[in-house]
Parts: structure tokens; C-alpha cells; sequence
């Protein structure tokens, strides 16, 4: 074996992120995974922008309140992109973004689109018929920049939902334990389906959210065996709503760390020599 040098430090994707539940803990898992690739490539260059679509919950939103993060827009957000009065394609995402920031530095660069500022920011966005054509274009300019981009889109089966699928690269499915977790995945894989998206679904995550053991029993039939089981990890959830990543001795950072790298060897690539 030969040691070669890795041509890339953290590979950019876009990643929507579908609850086939509420409650499935599919927004806790979204924010850990951008705290993960932050904490692990930030330091290099490799940005991470965390958006919230959740029109009807705004779950990032709220979960992401309590973390130190500041913008220069008095309105930011989807909200503050949806009310800018020039032409939608000239509009920026730029001003519009929250930049995390801690005492100790660890964040190099990260980023969050929530829905805006307020308690119900979802409840002051377009009514007219826009919003879809609104939600894509700020999810293309997010792309542009260049940075990891998850995106939340909870539960909802929207147009919103789906303008939003059609552009990112990949999709992926958080459930509950099986075999129900299995049911309700199947049934969102059926919708993607129909609107021809089943090919940027990897696969589903099986999360254990409430406590209780992930079961071991899959259907094959309908939604096949999750990409992984999460176990419930209360202080690595504790930690994820503070704005902090949970160490790494916790299952939920080992599982998932397990997943990233599984599915995107490059985006927690720290251009180091790999045996090849």
C-alpha cells in the first residue's frame, strides 16, 4: 500500500433532510451533523449552512435560538429574503444569513436560514402564490455559496417540500423505531416517488428520539433496512440545543459520524495522507 495525498478538504452537498414523522428528531439530527462537519473541517475551509424549510413548525428555528449567532439584517431569514423588494433572481442570501459564533472559536464558518426573526416567523411569509418559487430560489443561492448545505423540511408533504427536493443533491429520511419507523418511510419514499425523486433518496435513518431501544427488524418490502439506528442520547441532545457538540464519546456523534462518513467520504475529508 502507497500513501497518496487527498486532492480535496471538504467536499460541499446539499442534503435535504425529510421527517416521515413529527417527532422523528429529524431537526436535532440535521443541526448535530452540522455541528459534526463544522467541528471536524471547519478549521480548513469547509463551511456549513444549516436552512430551515419547515413552514409549518419552523423546528431550526427554534431549536437554534438559544445559540450564539448574529446577523447584520434587522430581518433575516427566509422572511428577510422573501420581503426584499428587488427582482427575486438579483436577490441576495448573503446579508440574510445568522453566523454562529462561540467564546472558544471552534466555529470557523457556519451558518443559519432560519425562517426569520419573531415567535411565528412562518406566519408572515408570502401568501400570494410565491412562496414555492421563493423557498428554491433562496435554496440555489445558498447553494452557490459553496458551503455543506442541510436542509430541514420536517414533515410536510408541500409543493414547497418538493421545489426544494428538486434542486439539492441528495435526500434523506429520518423515522422512528421500526417496524412502524419502516411503514412511514415507505410511505414517503411512495411520495417522492410520484414526483420523481426517488433517485436522490439514500436511504432512511432510523433515530430513536424518545429513549428505548432502535429495533432490529426492517421490512425489505417497503422501505428497506435504515442507513443506521441512532440511539437515544439525552446529553448529546442537551448539547445539540446549546449550539455544542457533543463529545466524542457519544453514541449519537459515533453513529452519526459513522454515517457521514459512509455516505460522503469527502465532506469530513481534512486533506490529510490516506493509505491508498
Amino acid at each position: 500500500m502507497t500513501a497518496r495525498a487527498s486532492e480535496t478538504v471538504g467536499v460541499p452537498h446539499a442534503v435535504a433532510v425529510l421527517s416521515t414523522t413529527r417527532g422523528s428528531g429529524a431537526t436535532l439530527l440535521t443541526a448535530a451533523a452540522g455541528l459534526l462537519i463544522d467541528e471536524g473541517v471547519g478549521r480548513l475551509g469547509q463551511s456549513v449552512i444549516l436552512m430551515d424549510a419547515d413552514l409549518d413548525a419552523g423546528g431550526l428555528t427554534q431549536l437554534t435560538r438559544s445559540w450564539n449567532a448574529v446577523s447584520d439584517a434587522p430581518v433575516d431569514g427566509l422572511l428577510g429574503f422573501a420581503e426584499d423588494t428587488i427582482g427575486l433572481e438579483e436577490r441576495s442570501v448573503s446579508r440574510r444569513l445568522r453566523h454562529v459564533r462561540t467564546g472558544d472559536g471552534l466555529r470557523q464558518d457556519m451558518s443559519l436560514f432560519p425562517l426569520g426573526p419573531g415567535e411565528k416567523p412562518g406566519e408572515r411569509l408570502p401568501a400570494d402564490g410565491t412562496l414555492e418559487a421563493v423557498v428554491g430560489t433562496s435554496v440555489e443561492r445558498l447553494m452557490e455559496l459553496g458551503g455543506c448545505l442541510l436542509v430541514d423540511c420536517g414533515v410536510g408533504r408541500t409543493a414547497v417540500t418538493q421545489e426544494v427536493c428538486h434542486r439539492v443533491e441528495h435526500l434523506v429520511l429520518v423515522g422512528q423505531r421500526e417496524p412502524e419507523g419502516g411503514r412511514e418511510a415507505a410511505g414517503l419514499m411512495a411520495w417522492l416517488t410520484d414526483r420523481g425523486l426517488s433517485g436522490k433518496v439514500l436511504g432512511w435513518v432510523c433515530n430513536s428520539p424518545r429513549g428505548g431501544p432502535a429495533g432490529a427488524v426492517a421490512d425489505p418490502a417497503r422501505a428497506g433496512a435504515p442507513l443506521v439506528r441512532l440511539p437515544y442520547d439525552a446529553a448529546a441532545a442537551q448539547a445539540v440545543r446549546s449550539g455544542r457538540t457533543p463529545g466524542q464519546g457519544s453514541p449519537l456523534v459515533q453513529n452519526l459520524s459513522a454515517l457521514l462518513r459512509a455516505r460522503w467520504p469527502d465532506v469530513l475529508n481534512t486533506g490529510g495522507r490516506e493509505a491508498g
